[in-house]
């Protein structure tokens, strides 16, 4: 998960003497290769470290998801290779390069020396390609992103992309932070800093052996452990606590060696960079986001009565009719249910975003939530009330909770539990409607709530906290986040995002209540979350009239299987 602005895969520790247990055959020599064929492509390029070129370095080539090299050459005196190989020319399968060995012209061969490069996918591998720390730090920052990290005894590879639309953001983030083998100038000065640091670290390594035992142990974990190769420093940026005084130095001082200009010593390495956003406007007052399982995002619409969809190529379709929309939850058919926030009424819409049928509730069903079983259970704010449906829209019962049910989330057994904003509990319902137990000191307006991998229930207090209880009740903590904090939703590694409406800002946190990183978009008062399939992090800004989508913050998909978006408004 993005925990970090090192988000480094693991490749390693991948040895030389690991990957030379690839070279079974062929002549590695100048950019000579192992292997091709009928099917074969081509591809020449060069590696550089600092700005010397790195010669008699192996370059094998690796299909995402298998540990065996699909084809390898060795540098030349000028770093250049060749590989021809055997191409599987899917759209899916996507090639990376890792450079081990070889010397980057001061002193004898290094075998720290560690290096990598994306080439995206199969059927559009490019034909010529530069590695060097830039193309490293870009590469592994990108692919962990995307959740295509992996680490087996060892023998580490990456994993291949979940989907198409998961290599597609991958690249676009690599292609974001490296052009031409250089960092890319649109880069804020603050992730310039960030990234130069690290690449100028993993320069001074690959240019001199020497320098190494200094960026291990600047590196180090956060219990003093030294790092033992390039790419097991840069993954201890992430989890440790690294020396960024020292780190900074090393950076500063190959500055004129590598092209990267270091100026300005960054406060922490481990912080979030900037992600790429893309925002899209969308009627009057976004509030409720969800995704269906073709990954398209579905997004309603409170003041203009309606409902949008962003398809998985970014095509907005719609409006659909939804009066006073606000809560959306999609079933496992993929129809959409709205919860229609000015009636007494839930709406549900087919995937093509034609309604299906309109359902009397309770008065004022701001929200919607879905059960294992593929029940619909609205919130009825004005009543203080869930009336539950089924799948056909029929009503199943209506049941008394506490005052001003402001939120719903499911868990796996069937159990409902409802935040009632003003009575300050939340209602533990069974999957029949009966109130197990009422949880009380949960904070001063509880809200939204979502349930984590490990069973715990989350909830907001529109303030500045998210109060963590466990199954039973009990309050395991209650942590600072942002401010005005109402959606909620979880990444597949339980780490949890606030939308936060107040402070206007996007806030991570780990299971154990950790801020992790914090995000803005320029626009005001975030309302919901939700988090795709390839790892992108939805937003909508209900005071900018905007969605915004965070490419690759996290590793998705989230944990949240029975849907649903937590807000509230007009209290």
């Amino acid at each position: 998960m993005r925990q970090t602005a090192f988000k480094f895969l693991v490749l390693a520790i991948l040895t030389p003497a690991l990957l030379l247990s690839c070279t079974k055959s062929g002549a590695l020599n100048g950019g000579s290769s192992s292997s091709g064929g009928a099917y074969g492509g081509s591809l020449s390029g060069s590696v550089s470290g600092g700005l010397s070129p790195v010669t008699g370095a192996l370059v094998s080539l690796f299909v995402a998801g298998n540990a065996t090299a699909l084809a390898f050459a060795t540098t030349n005196a000028s770093g250049a290779f060749t590989i021809t190989y055997t191409n599987p020319g899917t759209s899916t399968t996507m090639l990376y390069l890792l450079v081990t060995g070889g010397s980057a012209g001061v002193g004898a061969a290094n075998s720290n020396l560690q290096l990598a490069a994306a080439l995206g996918a199969a059927n559009n591998a490019p034909t010529s390609v530069m590695i060097n720390e830039a193309t490293t730090v870009a590469f592994f920052d990108a692919a962990f992103a995307y959740g295509m990290a992996a680490d087996s005894n060892g023998t580490v590879t990456i994993n291949a992309p979940k989907n198409q639309a998961a290599l597609s953001n991958m690249m676009m983030q690599y292609n974001n932070f490296v052009a031409s083998g250089a960092f890319n100038n649109s880069l804020s000065t603050t992730n310039k800093t960030i990234f130069g640091t690290a690449a100028n670290n993993v320069a001074s390594c690959v240019e001199t052996q020497n320098n190494c035992a200094g960026f291990f142990n600047n590196a180090a974990t956060t219990s003093n452990t030294a790092s033992v190769s390039i790419l097991d420093a840069l993954f201890n940026l992430i989890n440790g606590a690294p020396d960024i005084t020292n780190l900074f130095k090393t950076a500063l001082n190959n500055t004129g060696s590598t092209g990267f200009g270091v100026t300005t010593q960054p406060t922490v390495l481990n912080v979030n960079p900037i992600p790429t956003t893309n925002t899209i406007t969308l009627g009057t007052e976004p509030y409720g986001i969800a995704i269906d399982t073709s990954n398209n995002v579905w997004i309603s619409v409170y003041t203009t009565n309606s409902v949008y969809e962003i398809t998985a190529a970014g095509t907005t379709l719609g409006p659909f009719s939804a009066t006073g929309a606000t809560g959306i939850a999609i079933d496992a058919s993929n129809n959409v249910w709205v919860g229609n926030a000015n009636t007494s009424t839930i709406t549900e819409l087919n995937s093509s975003g034609a309604v299906i049928g309109t359902f009397t509730s309770g008065a004022n069903p701001y929200f919607v939530a879905i059960d294992p079983s593929g029940n619909i259970w609205a919130a009825n704010t004005g009543t203080n009330t869930v009336t539950k449906f089924n799948a056909s829209g029929t009503s199943l019962g209506t049941f008394t909770v506490g005052i001003q049910p402001s939120g719903m989330a499911i868990d796996p057994s069937g159990n409902v539990y409802v935040p009632n904003a003003t009575s300050r509990t939340v209602s533990e319902l069974n999957s029949s409607g009966a109130t197990i137990q009422t949880f009380t000191s949960v904070g001063p307006s509880p809200g939204s709530a979502a349930i984590d991998p490990s069973g715990n229930i989350w909830i907001t207090t529109r303030s500045t906290t998210v109060t963590k209880l466990n199954a039973a009740g009990a309050v395991v903590g209650s942590f600072t986040g942002g401010n005005g904090t109402y959606g909620l939703a979880f990444d597949a590694t339980g780490n949890l995002w606030s939308a936060n409406l107040n402070s206007n800002n996007l806030v991570e946190m780990s299971p154990a209540g950790k801020i992790l990183g914090t995000f803005t978009d320029g626009a005001s008062n975030l309302i919901d979350v939700a988090i795709d399939p390839s790892g992108n992090v939805w937003v909508s800004n209900g005071g900018t009239n905007t969605v915004t989508q965070f490419q690759g913050l996290t590793a998705g998909p989230e944990f949240f299987p029975y849907a649903g978006p937590m807000f509230e408004t007009g209290f």
